[in-house]
């Protein structure tokens, strides 16, 4: 009686306000009239050096965001209304208009006064493409979780997942760069508590087990974990079982050791993220390794792995002076190009020193180019000249560059200090942020001269 009464009631709403009926709809149903035992199937195990962690669970069927807590997974902390893509589906290209599905995370967060009025209160970026939608040929970028300062809509974005102000910077006291895990996925499964339960445990099991097989250099043992079709860095499953044998008897006796193990999933597919300390004689690297994971009959199989160093340091030559010299002077040429683009105002050339994910001043790549587009044609003349040069090399991937920039033009002129952050990809160096700090003795060359910096 009461479930028929329910249906009628939830029929009526329909009519009334189809979205509204639709997130009715979305809510756990019952199964033996015990909704409280049903959980998102998404949060499987998220262990963190911030206790309590929170996870951001945004469901585009129904434009609505769950944020959980990692210790109480049967009840949200809050649910919002959101607004995502305006096309259906996930996105794959640039400029799809289509908001992506899986798990990312948050790699950057800004305030209100560093950001254009188009991303409201707050801002955060998020790590899409992330390594395996670059493997899967997904495109785009500068997807972000922002505010608005328009009404929230439904699916009224170019892609990015958009709340109020007021709610987006209630969010931002919950996430932290890095490590608040961002779950995008068409529509919710709820499970019972304790087919998670059941779920969590084996998946806990399954990297222990894989841990365990690498770390006692049982090779055949440790491929077991592996789809067929598993390929990593260019190798398939065959090489990458000899890579691993290779390794194992240069270096002999290793150890590995895991730490901030996550593991979420979305649509069937499971990512188990985690800090990983590999040490082995004459070698010791530190850095973050993602296994995604997908059932094959009743067995769980990784069908993709990634790492991404954070630090590096072959105890035999580390790296090689010829190596060091090498990228120095490939930076070097990077910024002399830079500088000689940014003069002559050729824009095409200016812009190819930058990264596709590149952000600064509160715009990605594409706001950086109007932007220079319009100071081009602002002014006449663009002088640039730099001194007191100093390159940091974080690892061979990373680097930063130190020095002190006179600009002037026509109508301006502004003496700073600048920091650019480089990273290197497919063998070459690019710009991925920059930031610039005003020195003394800056001045404006004529009265009414347009107030905006250099950068």
């Amino acid at each position: 009686m009461k479930s028929a009464l329910l249906g009628t009631k939830l029929l009526l709403l329909a009519i009334i306000c189809p979205q509204i009926a639709v997130a009715a709809l979305t809510e756990p149903v019952a199964l033996g009239g015990k909704s409280k035992d049903l959980v998102p199937d998404c949060l499987l195990y998220y262990s963190t050096h911030q206790n309590p962690g929170y996870v951001l669970l945004v469901e585009k069927s129904t434009q609505k965001a769950y944020l959980y807590r990692s210790d109480n997974v049967e009840h949200p902390v809050k649910i919002y209304p959101c607004s995502t893509g305006e096309n259906k589906g996930p996105k794959s290209n640039k400029d799809d208009k289509r908001t992506p599905e899986g798990v990312y995370f948050i790699t950057n967060s800004f305030k209100e006064r560093n950001l254009p009025s188009i991303y409201g209160a707050r801002a955060s970026a998020i790590d899409y493409p992330n390594p395996r939608d670059r493997k899967l040929g997904r495109r785009g970028y500068g997807i972000w979780v922002h505010g608005t300062n328009e009404i929230l809509r439904p699916w009224d974005t170019n892609g990015c997942i958009v709340f109020r102000n007021e709610d987006i910077i209630e969010l931002s006291g919950y996430t932290g760069e890095r490590h608040t895990p961002v779950i995008i996925t068409q529509k919710i499964n709820f499970v019972e508590k304790k087919e998670l339960q059941r779920e969590r445990a084996e998946l806990r099991k399954f990297v222990t087990d894989w841990l365990e097989a690498w770390s006692q250099r049982h090779i055949d043992l440790y491929m077991s974990f592996y789809c067929k079709e598993f390929m990593a860095t260019g190798k398939g499953w065959r090489q990458w079982r000899a890579y691993k044998r290779r390794l194992s008897e240069k270096y002999g006796k290793i150890d590995v050791t895991i730490a901030n193990l996550q593991v979420l999933r979305e649509n069937g597919i499971v990512l188990a993220k985690f800090d990983q300390t590999y040490r082995a004689n004459g070698f010791f690297s530190v850095g973050e390794k993602r296994l995604y994971l997908q059932k094959r009959g009743p067995e769980w199989k990784i069908i993709d792995e990634f790492f991404k160093k954070k630090r590096e340091l072959a105890r035999r030559g580390v790296p090689s002076k010829l190596q060091r010299d090498r990228e120095l002077l490939a930076i070097k040429r990077l910024i002399s190009s830079w500088q000689e683009a940014w003069q002559e105002k050729d824009l095409q050339r200016y812009m190819a020193s930058y990264s596709e994910d590149f952000f600064a001043h509160g715009l990605d790549r594409d706001g950086w180019k109007r932007h220079k587009f319009e100071i081009n044609k602002r002014y006449g003349q663009i002088r640039v000249s730099i001194s007191n040069l100093k390159i940091k090399l974080l690892s061979p991937e990373r680097a930063t560059v130190y020095f002190d920039q006179d600009y002037s033009s026509d109508k301006y002129h502004d003496r700073g200090r600048k920091t650019i952050q480089l990273i290197k990809r497919d063998g070459k160096w690019n710009i991925k942020t920059e930031t610039w700090v005003m020195l003394g003795g800056g001045k404006r060359r004529q009265e009414g001269a347009p107030r905006t910096k250099s950068f």
